[in-house]
C-alpha cells in the first residue's frame, strides 16, 4: 500500500522497527547509539512499549501506530513472527523511496511484494534472543541477506559489517534448508538436551537438576568443537566402533521409550557416517541402527 503524502527525501541510515519483540528490542537497543538513526519503534503491546521507554533514548518515538512509526524513516525493519509478516505488510502505507526489510529466515522475499514500488530485502541474524537484554548477541555472527536490488544488498552487507558480522548472500532456493539448519542448531539442540535429561529420569531428580548435571559435558563438547572441530571433538563408542556398548544402548532405549530410541538411533546413524572410521564393526553397527529405527517406527505406529 502507498501513502499519497509523498516525502521525497529521508535521512540516509534512518530506521524504524515494526512489531518490536525480542529481536526488534535488541536491535533497537543496539542501534540507538550507533551510526544508524533509529527514528521509531512500533509495538502493539502496551507492556512492551512501556519497557522500551525505559530502555531507549527519549528522542526515539515509541508508538502503537505502524504508519506513525514509519513516516520519517528510509528503512522499515519488520521483526514480527513469521506468521504475522504478511498481515503487518498489508497495514503499511509505505512510499516508493522507502525500503522494506524483514528479518525472517523462512519467509520469502516475495511476501513483501504487495508493496509493488518499494525496494525490499531480508536479513536474518543467525542467533537466538531469549530476552530483550542480549543485544551483544548481534555482534560477530552470520547475517543471511537477500534482495533483488544491488543497492539494498550493499546496504544490508554494510549493516551486518557494522556489527562485525559475517554477511551471507542467501539464494531463495536454499532459504528453507538454511532455516532448518538454524532450527536444528537451536531448538532441536535444546530438545536433544531435554532427551538426555529424560534418560536420567531413573535418578528421581527434578528436570532442572538433571539438566544442571549435563551442563559441564555440554560446555566441554561445544568448547571442543570450537577449538578442534567436529571430528576431533567426537568421543565415545561410535569413534571406537564398540558394537556391544552400542547394542546395549539400543536394547535399553527401545524398552525405555521408542521416541527417544528413534531419536538416538537416527542421530547415531549420522554420527557413524561423520566419524569416517573404517573398522570391522562399522557395518554391524550400521545394520543394528537401521533395525532399531525400523523397530521404533513399528512400535510408534501401533
Amino acid at each position: 500500500m502507498k501513502n499519497n503524502n509523498f516525502k521525497s527525501e529521508y535521512q540516509e541510515n534512518s530506521i524504524s522497527i515494526i512489531s518490536t519483540g525480542k529481536l526488534g528490542s535488541n536491535l533497537a537497543i543496539a542501534l540507538q547509539d550507533s551510526k544508524y538513526i533509529l527514528k521509531a519503534v512500533h509495538s502493539s503491546r502496551k507492556n512492551q512499549r512501556i519497557l522500551l521507554q525505559k530502555k531507549l533514548n527519549p528522542n526515539i518515538l515509541i508508538t502503537s501506530d505502524i504508519n506513525e512509526a514509519i513516516k520519517d524513516s528510509k528503512y522499515i525493519f519488520i521483526t514480527c513472527t513469521d506468521d504475522l509478516i504478511k498481515k503487518i505488510v498489508q497495514k503499511i502505507n509505505s512510499q516508493i523511496n522507502q525500503v522494506l526489510i524483514h528479518f525472517s529466515a523462512s519467509v520469502t522475499l516475495s511476501t513483501l511484494s504487495i508493496c509493488n514500488n518499494n525496494m525490499t530485502g531480508t536479513i536474518h541474524p543467525l542467533q537466538t534472543f531469549p530476552n530483550i537484554n542480549c543485544s551483544d548477541r548481534l555482534y560477530k555472527i552470520p547475517y543471511a541477506i537477500e534482495s533483488n536490488h544491488k543497492e539494498v544488498v550493499d546496504w544490508l552487507y554494510n549493516f551486518a559489517k557494522s556489527f562485525e558480522g559475517i554477511p551471507l548472500k542467501l539464494s531463495p532456493e536454499f532459504r528453507n534448508i538454511y532455516h532448518a539448519a538454524a532450527v536444528t542448531s537451536c531448538a532441536l539442540l535444546s530438545s536433544l538436551i531435554a532427551i538426555s535429561s529424560d534418560m536420567l529420569d531413573f535418578l528421581k531428580l527434578d528436570d532442572e537438576t538433571r539438566i544442571s548435571m549435563l551442563i559441564p559435558i555440554i560446555y566441554s563438547t561445544v568448547e571442543g568443537i570450537s577449538k578442534e572441530g567436529i571430528q576431533r571433538s567426537m568421543t565415545g563408542p561410535y569413534i571406537r566402533g564398540d558394537f556391544d556398548t552400542i547394542k546395549s544402548h539400543l536394547n535399553a532405549l527401545e524398552d525405555f521409550d521408542p521416541k527417544i530410541s528413534l531419536a538416538y538411533s537416527s542421530l547415531a546413524l549420522y554420527t557413524l557416517e561423520k566419524t569416517q572410521i573404517n573398522n570391522p564393526t562399522h557395518k554391524s553397527i550400521y545394520e543394528k541402527l537401521l533395525k532399531s529405527i525400523k523397530k521404533n517406527l513399528e512400535m510408534l505406529n501401533k
